[in-house]
């Protein structure tokens, strides 16, 4: 089926694959029998749920006020990827570990038009929207923006052996508005391009080690831990792209997993103006003397509890726009959340080496952090209420690296207000699930800048005072969202995002003249066959 809200599995544990991109809040009870291509008229329990669903102390339920205590709620066990519709067929199962994100059962599918056998897969998705804010916060600009990004994915798998597979998925990625727009770039245009052509193979019990290992190589995506440094990122129209091998270990009996990876990055192309507003072609590279290798380890330490260690490092040539050459430790723990109980997120990432402020600077000394911390309650009551509050840290010059912000910081279309650098800002959010067909939530965060006098300012804006007269507040964020699952193949989308310009905002030079709130706001519809 379309979109289930039963994310993917990470190798490691038969927890989530952080990144499972989009699933939806349809469950157990929409679900259709593949063979028979009826509905199940009673849901199952969650131990009798579809085997490749099963062993992650998910809810069953056809209704989220028949989610029992102590049970994950679906759309909370990894409501990152939940904060955007997009294409998601290539995350719907890992085969390491054989857990899926939902059934693939909805009756209008290529798989059943094409009477294909079981070992090949074939999907198309579509997903259009319509955004649009009026108010300019961008140094300079005296206007707003409008878009109409336009995603169309094709992902073909072949699976001639069970430990073997060829994974091929075609994009389609283009953006209608203004020929002047205030911001377009290579992560809103990028059309009719191969994203991943990848092999795959699969050892069971390394030499008897009880250990399983998957290697890819080619071309692929990657989406690793919580996706602050590595992430699918959902709303965007095109997605990061990596040319190498990955390998992963997993001991399932000891709870761990440690993912291995050398690779360049894609370099996404046409990458100007004229180009990316008439939709033009040009086939992606990658990066010219560029690299990007590092580990993640992800580690069960008690029922609930996770740890994750990992190290990056990132090598960019004088070619690259920023020349990034940085060495990125980190750790994380968390605990995923359980209905009537606490549950919590702590991330810790330092940062050195050097990259260039601006493509026309010179390269710069890194040495920065950013901290994450994150504490929710999901309340035992109708409706699954979960609260959750949260505070990011980012000093200046620290660098993301290949992030999605959409679940965190807001909708990173035409308007991505923040990135996770020179900040600092405390938030909370409260989400709903009145329906498995229906979730919602708000968000509402304060923004400051870490170093009011740094060279980079608020990055996204353009904005930098290096006097420091215009302070460090740069404002307030309001944020709205309701998706609708309406069936097995179809789902719609709305949020709007309110910023209430702070002093920073509406006084640093070069600051937009209009000095009215930034309201923003969209609608999105994806389709998949």
């Amino acid at each position: 089926m379309l979109f289930v809200s039963l994310p993917l599995m990470t190798a490691a544990q038969d927890q989530p694959i952080v990144g499972a991109q989009d699933s939806s809040p349809k469950t157990v009870s929409r679900m259709i029998d593949a063979k028979a291509g009826k509905r199940l008229s009673v849901p199952p329990p969650s131990d009798q749920l579809p085997r490749d669903l099963q062993g992650q102390d998910l809810s069953g339920s056809p209704t989220p006020s028949q989610d029992p205590k102590g049970k994950i709620v679906p759309e909370y066990f990894d409501w990152r990827p939940r904060m955007s519709l997009g294409a998601v067929s290539s995350l719907r199962k890992d085969q390491l570990t054989g857990k899926a994100a939902w059934d693939e059962a909805q009756e209008w599918s290529l798989q059943r038009w094409f009477d294909l056998p079981d070992w090949v897969s074939l999907t198309l998705e579509e997903r259009v929207r319509y955004e649009s804010y009026a108010t300019p916060w961008i140094a300079n600009d005296t206007r707003g923006q409008y878009a109409i990004p336009i995603q169309s994915v094709v992902w073909f798998q072949a699976r001639p052996r069970e430990d073997l597979r060829f994974e091929l998925e075609f994009w389609d990625a283009r953006q209608y508005g203004p020929m002047e727009p205030n911001k377009i770039d290579t992560t809103m245009v990028n059309t009719l391009n191969f994203e991943q052509i990848f092999a795959a193979k699969i050892d069971r019990n390394l030499a008897g080690s009880g250990i399983d290992s998957e290697t890819k190589a080619g071309q692929m995506h990657m989406d690793v831990g919580s996706h602050r440094l590595i992430g699918i990122v959902p709303f965007k129209n095109t997605q990061f792209q990596y040319v190498g091998m990955q390998n992963r270990l997993r001991d399932q009996a000891q709870g761990w997993e440690l993912l291995t990876f050398a690779n360049v990055p894609v370099n996404m192309l046409p990458n100007t103006t004229e180009a990316l507003v008439n939709n033009r072609t040009v086939w992606n590279r990658p990066l010219t003397d560029a690299a990007f290798v590092g580990s993640h380890f992800d580690l069960k330490v008690a029922a609930q509890d996770r740890f994750e260690f990992y190290f990056y490092y990132l090598h960019e040539g004088e070619a690259a726009n920023l020349s990034r050459d940085l060495y990125t430790p980190g750790f994380r723990f968390y605990r995923e959340p359980h209905k009537g109980e606490f549950d919590y997120e702590l991330e810790t990432i330092g940062q050195t080496g050097s990259k260039r402020v601006s493509e026309s600077s010179a390269p710069e000394g890194v040495g920065s952090v950013m901290q994450h911390i994150q504490a929710g309650y999901n309340f035992d009551w109708p409706m699954d209420p979960r609260f959750v509050l949260q505070w990011d840290y980012a000093s200046s010059h620290f660098d993301s690296l290949f992030p999605s912000t959409v679940f965190e910081y807001g909708p990173d279309g035409i308007l991505t207000l923040f990135a996770r650098t020179n900040l600092n800002s405390p938030g909370y959010r409260f989400f709903l699930v009145p329906h498995r067909d229906l979730t919602l939530f708000a968000a509402n965060r304060f923004w400051w800048l870490a170093d009011p006098r740094s060279t980079t300012g608020w990055a996204n804006a353009q904005l930098v005072d290096t006097s420091g007269q215009a302070g460090s507040y740069i404002g307030q964020t309001w944020e709205l969202d309701g998706r609708w699952d309406a069936h097995d193949n179809i789902s719609f989308q709305l949020g709007w995002q309110v910023l209430m310009k702070g002093n920073f905002a509406l006084y640093a030079p070069n600051a937009p003249t209009d000095k009215s709130n930034v309201n923003y706001w969209f609608v999105q519809t994806e389709i998949r066959f």
